[in-house]
């Protein structure tokens, strides 16, 4: 009975063991087919841990190889690291004269034994036409600016200062302003004064002359009546003189003449001389000033552009630019951007200014330069204005003759500001007027071949 019970107990022991085995040979093949499956869903991962590695290692050779070709430029370049510039540290690279009537849009200057490039703003299709068109004839001086108003961008320079001077006369601030003083105090009178295109003012006398008679306020039956619109178009002194003394007086016109950008430094990138309206305790300066019938009152070309620019830019003044871009050694090291100058006026002044510059050539002083089918023709698509000024300096025979207007057409964005001067001598020639009428027609030349016109 005991042997029964030991070989049952042996055989029973013997059938666990077989089974421990069987089980755990199972478990060893399950563990297998999982780490096998489980690797395969990893494959993925691996793969993109692969390229990844690869990218980076690929990567860093491509920097290092840079680093080292950067490393080898600098070796080749004598001087020192190349720094940006600022804008004040371009007048100090150009000169006035490297830019007198450019036909080209760039100018290369060896400069420390680098090349340095100057990318201008200049259009050169406007600019050679504005070259070929002037008259020098009769003129000792004549010069023309050409400006985008909203960025103070200078599109076209031309200058001619007799006697084969290489000074460039759009910069110079020695020109009387004569009547372009006018703009500034008709915005002055506008804003400070509360005056409106219709309203009525009484004069007595000669429309172009300024004695001290005309500036009081007497009325008989030979005072003349007429509108604030009509007496800027015409230019008319006395009522311009009765303004500056008898409603603006010394501090409004000292204030305004600030605001058009007078009596202060105007950043430009060439010495631009700044303008110049000196104000006395007199009231009859007052007068002279506020009319321009004076000699004191010196404006430059570049500067008589940026007053037509604020009338059709709604109030604001943009400093002018010349150069987009420089560039040393291949390497650009200057952009400009576009810079605020001064707010002269508010955007509704700027507007109610508008109609009166219009009426400067529709039956003001510019009249005759737009009084044929063409004129007409630009009148009608364009917003378009301007004022003209003139004064002569007796002792030199000279007559300076002032136009600064603006245009926009109607179809289109794009606007210009222009100035030209003529300082005419002997003889009359190309008058300030007809160069701008001559410069709308290229810089829109398009729309007017599209309306059937033909130069």
């Amino acid at each position: 009975m005991r042997n029964i019970f030991k070989r049952k107990s042996q055989k029973l022991k013997y059938v666990g063991q077989n089974k421990n085995a069987a089980w755990r040979r199972y478990q060893k093949s399950f563990k297998k087919k999982y780490a096998t499956r489980k690797t395969f869903s990893r494959l993925p991962h691996y793969l993109l841990i692969l390229l990844v590695s690869v990218l980076i290692l690929k990567g860093g050779f491509y920097l290092l190889e840079g680093v080292l070709a950067g490393a080898k430029e600098r070796d080749k370049d004598d001087g020192p690291e190349i720094a940006r510039i600022e804008r004040p540290e371009i007048r100090n690279l150009l000169e006035p004269r490297d830019l007198v009537n450019p036909e080209d849009t760039v100018i290369r200057k060896k400069i420390n034994g680098r090349e340095y490039v100057f990318h201008t703003s200049i259009e050169p299709r406007l600019q050679r036409s504005v070259l070929s068109m002037l008259d020098t004839r009769w003129a000792r001086y004549i010069a023309i600016v050409v400006m985008e108003p909203d960025t103070g961008r200078i599109l076209a320079m031309a200058s001619h200062g007799g006697n084969g001077s290489l000074a460039n006369t759009c910069l110079s601030a020695d020109f009387p302003a004569a009547s372009l003083f006018k703009i500034v105090t008709a915005a002055a009178a506008i804003e400070a004064c509360s005056f409106k295109p219709d309203r009525m003012i009484l004069f007595n006398g000669g429309k172009y002359t300024l004695y001290k008679s005309q500036l009081k306020d007497i009325e008989n039956k030979y005072t003349n009546r007429i509108t604030f619109e009509s007496a800027f178009a015409q230019s008319v002194n006395p009522v311009f003189g009765k303004i500056g003394m008898n409603y603006l007086g010394r501090a409004v016109l000292e204030k305004y003449a600030l605001n058009f950008g007078f009596n202060r430094e105007i950043g430009f990138d060439l010495p631009l001389e700044p303008s110049a309206a000196p104000i006395s305790d007199r009231s009859y300066n007052w007068a002279e000033v506020a009319c321009g019938f004076n000699k004191k009152t010196r404006i430059s070309p570049v500067h008589g552009a940026m007053l037509a620019a604020s009338i059709i830019y709604n109030g604001r003044m943009m400093e002018p630019r010349l150069i987009d871009t420089v560039t040393v050694n291949d390497r650009q090291v200057y952009r400009q951007k576009p810079e605020p100058f001064i707010r002269s006026m508010s955007p509704q002044t700027a507007l109610m200014l508008k109609p009166l510059m219009h009426t400067s050539l529709t039956s003001g002083t510019a009249r005759g330069s737009f009084n044929d089918a063409r004129g007409r023709q630009i009148i009608e698509n364009f917003e378009i204005g301007g004022k003209t000024g003139s004064i002569n300096n007796n002792p030199e025979q000279i007559r300076y003759d002032w136009f600064s207007g603006y245009a926009r057409h109607k179809n289109s964005s794009a606007k210009i500001a222009v100035s030209v001067m003529v300082a005419h001598e002997k003889y009359i020639g190309t008058r300030s007027p007809e160069y701008f009428r001559k410069i709308v027609e290229e810089y829109f030349h398009n729309s007017f071949q599209a309306a059937g016109f033909r130069k």
